[in-house]
């Protein structure tokens, strides 16, 4: 009789879905259990689905009491006969992806030809630019072209997913296909990205710091730039190679969902903390590097100005750094992985291109000065020459440290004498001053 009622009052709830959702009998159970202790009728759906207690006790029973396979069903059953709204975020991280890709590739494609008019086109820091975005396009791409071979298996087998699953609740996927949709999306989009990510930021720390090398030549500034590049070096393959084995076997990370497959991982949280709490102290020390440096140049105000916020856009990257990690909270110990783990996948492609944007604006601003010189001259200057980079190789270069102007003037005259002959003397003209010392 109680498994009649029981049976009564998920038919109640479900309606006319109850045919096609098979209710699991460890599920029923636990609504039993608890259903006495509410204030609620057996046939009175409203006051059930609103009852927050409720569905609080029979959802961890249901969990500690069915398979995984059985809790989701039970799950969508009763979230489905409830009315409660389907949540759909498919759309967020391609669109964060496609937006943020093409501003980066536009900004390394200035960066290219801002290096190209000055004829250093082939260096170490364009090199590592371009391998951090070839990296992280490659990844998107496998990872969206995955994406849509498993749409199309799916479509084949008359199943009803969305695009690729990722960013609906998990208990709203067919049970058949959500090791497949998770080991497309967890894999592609945060498991292999995550490692990627580790690289890349590492790459862009590194190719930003190659900048300062080149641009302020002062020996304390070149030792701390070294010992920052080591440490950048160090940390793409510690943090690369810890997320490759977060899981043992690997595979582990995508088939862990249904409680049926063996294995072990360490605490990721605690992992994903530390290594953002190092990743944005390195993001801080790299960013106050050139600042004082900055502000003591001999320029106009303006001029000033915009140098030192070209180079704080790093802080960006720094705030995004911070969200990211408020999403990291529950992206280990979740159990609605194809929804809960979409801010940590948009907010990680974020940080990387964003990375990229950043170690490109130096190029950018020069173009647009070329372009628009009324907005990114110097407001004391009116007419300037291009300043090439100091590099110690450079005429001029002083071992003791220091950004020199050196500007000479020849001066040509001479009078014509009564043979034709034009005689000529040149006078130089040399105005050199230190503008900066460490």
């Amino acid at each position: 009789m109680k498994a009649f009622s029981v049976a009564l009052l998920f038919g109640a709830l479900v309606g006319s879905s109850f045919a096609e959702v098979s209710t699991p009998a460890c599920a029923a159970d636990c609504l039993a259990t608890y259903l006495p202790q509410s204030g609620c009728n057996a046939t009175d759906a409203p006051c059930i689905c609103s009852d927050v207690t409720l569905n609080g006790q029979v959802q961890n029973c249901t969990l500690a009491a069915c398979t995984t396979r059985e809790a989701l069903t039970a799950l969508n059953a009763t979230k489905t006969s409830c009315g409660e709204p389907v949540r759909d975020l498919t759309v967020i991280t391609p669109v964060v992806t496609a937006v943020s890709g093409t501003f980066a590739i536009v900004a390394v494609v200035m960066r290219l030809v801002d290096s190209f008019n000055r004829g250093n086109m082939l260096n170490w820091s364009n090199l590592l630019i371009i391998l951090a975005l070839v990296s992280v396009l490659k990844d998107v791409c496998a990872g969206q072209v995955t994406g849509m071979i498993i749409h199309i298996t799916l479509d084949a087998d008359n199943s009803i997913v969305s695009t690729d699953g990722f960013g609906r609740d998990i208990w709203t996927l067919p049970h058949d296909n959500i090791t497949e949709i998770i080991m497309v999306n967890i894999l592609q989009l945060v498991w292999i990205s995550e490692i990627m990510y580790m690289v890349v930021l590492g790459l862009t720390k590194i190719a930003m710091l190659l900048l300062y090398l080149k641009v302020f030549p002062g020996q304390t500034s070149r030792r701390v730039c070294f010992v920052m590049i080591g440490l950048c070096l160090a940390y793409i393959p510690a943090t690369a190679l810890a997320t490759f084995f977060h899981c043992t076997p690997v595979s582990y990370n995508w088939t862990n969902w249904t409680g049926e497959t063996e294995g072990s991982c360490f605490s990721f949280n605690t992992f994903a903390w530390a290594q953002s709490s190092i990743n944005i102290v390195l993001d801080l020390i790299i960013i106050s590097l050139p600042m004082p440096q900055l502000w003591k140049l001999n320029m106009g105000r303006k001029k000033r100005i915009q140098i030192v916020l070209m180079f704080s856009v790093g802080l960006f990257i720094t705030i995004v750094s911070v969200v990211r990690l408020t999403a990291l909270v529950n992206f280990a110990t979740t159990t609605n992985a194809t929804y809960d783990n979409v801010p940590t996948a948009y907010w990680s492609v974020l940080e990387i291109f964003v990375s990229i944007i950043c170690c490109c604006m130096p190029a950018v601003r020069s173009l647009l000065k070329t372009a628009f010189p009324s907005c990114f001259g110097s407001s004391t200057d009116t007419k300037t020459t291009p300043r090439p980079y100091i590099t110690p190789n450079s005429p001029g270069y002083k071992l003791s440290g220091g950004i020199q102007k050196s500007t000479t003037n020849t001066v040509t005259f001479g009078p014509i004498s009564a043979d034709g002959v034009s005689h000529s003397s040149n006078i130089e003209l040399v105005d050199e001053r230190w503008r900066d010392r460490d």
